[in-house]
């Protein structure tokens, strides 16, 4: 599977629109992380809140180190970012991924779960595998979706969808597996997630 790295940033003063740093970091930064090798996917994405992001699909743990830093060393260097802090980074390994039927394209909603939960990997692993397609197969205008356990513990799930209706659809859908009497997954993520929600900017996938 691979290793995926979500870096959150926020802005202070006169930046451009979200979807115009998103162009340029998918113009001039990405052929920089293609090129440090191992890159599987990149989406840029303006969230609800007002901070922008990005979600990486690497290969392997080494390949994300290596994009990471040029992502890093990019932003600091890059005039168009500046005032740009890097806020926040989720990294770890995607424990179960699917497709959905929409094409993964630029202008999709994106919804991400953040749980905290002491579920092992193999847990985790065992429950999605054994809940997860009848799940997913709920989920409406559903583009792609994948679990990782992240390197702090936390386990987050990464959802893109075609309307923000049924982004929050799906939140709705995972509340309600976890519910079940049983569930596998409601035992591995026992509480309610921190939510983040926002627009996908672009997408590149190898």
């Amino acid at each position: 599977m691979a290793y995926v790295v979500v870096r959150i940033f926020s802005s202070s003063g006169d930046l451009k629109s979200g979807d115009e740093l998103s162009a340029t970091a998918h113009k001039e930064l990405l052929p920089k992380l293609t090129a440090a090798g191992g890159l599987i996917r990149f989406v840029t994405i303006g969230f609800s809140d007002g901070r922008y992001g990005s979600f990486s699909a690497y290969e392997s743990q080494e390949a994300a180190r290596r994009g990471h830093q040029v992502a890093v060393e990019w932003v600091k260097s890059h005039p168009d970012a500046k005032g740009v802090a890097l806020a926040e980074t989720m990294e770890g390994d995607v424990v179960y991924a699917a497709e959905g039927t929409v094409n993964m394209t630029g202008g999709l909603h994106g919804v991400a779960r953040v749980y905290r939960t002491n579920a092992s990997v193999s847990d985790i692993k065992s429950a999605f595998e054994s809940e997860g397609p009848a799940a997913i197969r709920a989920f409406v205008g559903l583009a792609r979706y994948s679990v990782v356990k992240l390197a702090d513990g936390r386990v987050g799930t990464f959802g893109s969808f075609d309307t923000p209706e049924n982004a929050h659809k799906s939140s709705e859908e995972a509340r309600r597996v976890r519910a079940k009497a049983g569930s596998q997954i409601g035992r591995c993520l026992p509480s309610d997630p921190q939510v983040l929600e926002g627009t996908i900017f672009g997408v590149y996938q190898n």
